[in-house]
């Protein structure tokens, strides 16, 4: 082979690796990205991350409309409200209380629900889940998606829920499958935070959307009922 060819094949060699470096680089970072959803503003949170995933939240709120057709429901990490606005359409019977840590997430998520005329059954305020501005068994039902796996301290996160919920009554916490974010949490980081948690365990279930990808899990806990003295 003449010492051409073996240049560029060199060249070719040297340029994949370059590039496959590159590549490796930008998909660890949007794959981040993803986990994080670090985008620079609730608006575009709104326009490119929310409006693409309206039929898993379409999913979301059957559920838990059908587990609380009335009640207060708290959800956890609300965004910019497109769920929280789904599930009070859907469940005419039910007020909702919606925290995130984002002002501009909360401001975003009241002109939502304003807009649609529910703000009399619909509030948001900003907070932070591991220490939630709200009263001890306030609520018949809590569900968060998304949000947990980037809680700072999804431990804490779980005592404040458990607290905040009346006896009895159940948590649903929808999140990335784990070959999403195994590497970030480990497999069975869920059923340990679970069982570590004053709820005891949980039972975990995996959500196959869109189609049949199992792309999520569902959390589900339970408050037990406090012993009659």
């Amino acid at each position: 082979m003449s010492g051409k060819w073996w240049f560029t094949i060199a060249a070719i060699l040297l340029t994949a690796t370059l590039y496959r470096n590159r590549l490796r680089a930008y998909l660890e970072q949007a794959s981040a990205n993803v986990r994080a959803f670090d985008l620079p503003s609730a608006r575009a949170y709104d326009a490119l991350v929310a409006s693409i995933l309206e039929g898993f939240y379409a999913r979301v709120a059957g559920e838990v409309a059908a587990a609380h057709p009335g009640g207060k429901v708290l959800e956890v990490g609300s965004g910019t409200g497109r769920l929280a606005v789904r599930l009070a359409r859907e469940a005419p019977g039910m007020t909702l209380t919606g925290v995130d840590i984002s002002d501009a997430m909360v401001e975003r998520a009241a002109r939502r629900a304003s807009v649609a005329s529910l703000s009399e059954r619909v509030r948001f305020e900003v907070g932070d889940v591991a220490a939630l501005p709200l009263p001890d068994q306030e609520f018949d039902g809590v569900v968060s998606t998304l949000s947990l796996h980037h809680w700072p301290n999804p431990a804490k996160g779980l005592v404040e829920i458990h607290r905040v919920l009346k006896p009895g009554e159940e948590a649903r916490i929808y999140d990335l499958a784990h070959w999403l974010w195994r590497l970030a949490r480990g497999r069975d980081r869920l059923t340990q935070l679970a069982a570590a948690s004053p709820f005891g365990g949980g039972e975990l279930e995996v959500v196959r959307w869109p189609g049949s990808v199992p792309a999520f899990v569902l959390l589900r806990l339970r408050r037990t009922r406090e012993a009659q003295l």
